[in-house]
């Protein structure tokens, strides 16, 4: 087991950390808020906890009228996941998404989360006459827009990262020592600011497709 973590690269090692990480506190916090009575109000961070998680079943009710009960366990998983996978470098570690492997496994995995949620909900027959919407002729052109879409979306997390690193490197080169001034502000804003925002937008597409596959 230690051989194998040993040769993973050094974004796939933060995302196993970040995962473990969030495990280990969500268990926690978990425990906490079930242990609570109705009179109880929370505190720390498990007031800040159970607000983020209250703001993100509110935005999933918008989304899924229906299901959301269903989807927003996923949804808020991986936005948490990527706000800190996109802010780990802020700790010393890679950032998992300049992986792009890592990337592209977040692509797959919309997809896959797109089709299966609209066959399991829609059944493969309703799923078929969707694609097929408004007339079979489209198909094609709707199964092209069913795998560009989810792999823009991993695309889109890698290029932020990448794009930032390239333009703190050139920041860096052209100033000299002296970038070593606003060198914390360029970390806040691209590791904090763009990754924080790149994570929701990646959560709020996932949420979108998904739910315009799922809902009627």
């Amino acid at each position: 087991m230690l051989e194998f973590y040993i040769n993973l690269s050094s974004g796939m090692k933060a995302s196993l950390i970040i995962t473990f990480i969030m495990m280990f506190i969500l268990i926690i916090q978990g425990v906490k808020v079930s242990k609570l009575k109705t009179s109880d109000v929370p505190t720390g961070f498990t007031l800040l906890l159970v607000k983020f998680v209250d703001g993100v079943n509110t935005s999933q009710k918008e989304f899924f009228p229906t299901y959301w009960r269903k989807f927003t366990p996923l949804l808020f998983t991986i936005l948490l996941y990527l706000s800190l996978a996109n802010t780990a470098g802020l700790l010393g570690m890679t950032a998992p998404l300049s992986n792009i492997s890592v990337a592209l496994s977040f692509s797959l995995f919309a997809f896959l989360a797109i089709q299966f949620s609209a066959l399991f909900i829609k059944k493969p027959k309703q799923r078929t006459k969707d694609l097929a919407s408004p007339h079979w002729a489209f198909t094609p052109i709707n199964l092209i827009g069913e795998m560009s879409t989810p792999f823009a979306m991993g695309l889109r997390l890698f290029g932020n990262l990448i794009s930032g690193s390239i333009i703190a490197l050139f920041v860096y080169a052209i100033l000299g020592w002296t970038g070593i001034f606003i060198g914390p502000f360029l970390h806040a804003v691209f590791n904090i600011f763009f990754g924080v925002v790149q994570a929701y937008v990646y959560y709020m597409l996932l949420s979108i497709f998904i739910s315009m596959a799922v809902e009627e």
